[in-house]
């Protein structure tokens, strides 16, 4: 009986330690709780090279600040290129508006990633997102996947980053490397496919100088 009992409490140690083994590189592993925007007033600057339906190649540079959106506080990322992005305190995209103050596209809810980050978490969410010019609403699900924390090297140096791959149900193809911490993406992928309601192309963009206050 003796050898019995040994086996079957080594085998109960060996599957215990397993347990605590993964539970281990869970919690050790890279974790973003929620995203942190940069401090108000900061800007940094953005290289991209596009193809097809996202146009011309450009250098934007952003500017975080603060405004109101519908009676509620929102953070805005003011572009060099003339739009506005409005997003909630959470960082999730909630509208873009022109030089006008028209809205040019919004999202129902709020479009971003989910939180706590952390590799290998998938998710699949929907949304409708509303065309301001037309008034049309085209609803489509987003599945995105967190591939890998790893760092990568862009004109502004070399961060930390988790690697976000996602795709759509209406044609696009978009790999994020994002920051949190810093609330910036570091670099991005993006592929209209045909069945794009914008048509088809490509965009990539890297931090060219990462968000510092302005003088």
């Amino acid at each position: 009986m003796r050898p019995a009992f040994t086996l079957t409490r080594r085998v109960g140690l060996a599957g215990m330690a397993a347990a605590l083994g993964i539970t281990g590189c869970t919690f050790l592993g890279p974790r973003a709780e929620r995203w942190t925007p940069p401090p108000a007033g900061a800007s940094w600057e953005i290289a991209q090279r596009n193809t097809g339906s996202y146009g011309k190649d450009a250098h934007v540079r952003v500017t975080r600040g603060e405004g109101i959106w519908q009676g509620a506080p929102v953070i805005t990322f003011v572009s060099s290129q003339g739009t506005t992005t409005l997003a909630a305190p959470n960082g999730h995209w909630i509208a873009v508006v022109g030089r006008d103050g028209k809205t040019l596209m919004s999202w129902d809810p709020p479009l971003g990633f989910e939180y706590p980050m952390t590799v290998g978490k998938s998710w699949v969410s929907p949304f409708r997102m509303t065309l301001g010019a037309s008034g049309k609403t085209v609803a489509y699900d987003l599945a995105c996947k967190i591939e890998s924390h790893e760092k990568v090297t862009v004109k502004a140096g070399t961060f930390d980053a988790f690697k976000v791959v996602c795709s759509t149900s209406i044609g696009n193809e978009e790999t994020y490397w994002t920051h949190p911490d810093m609330g910036v993406f570091i670099k991005t992928r993006l592929r209209r496919t045909d069945k794009s309601p914008f048509g088809p192309g490509t965009q990539d963009a890297e931090l060219v100088a990462a968000p510092a206050l302005s003088n």
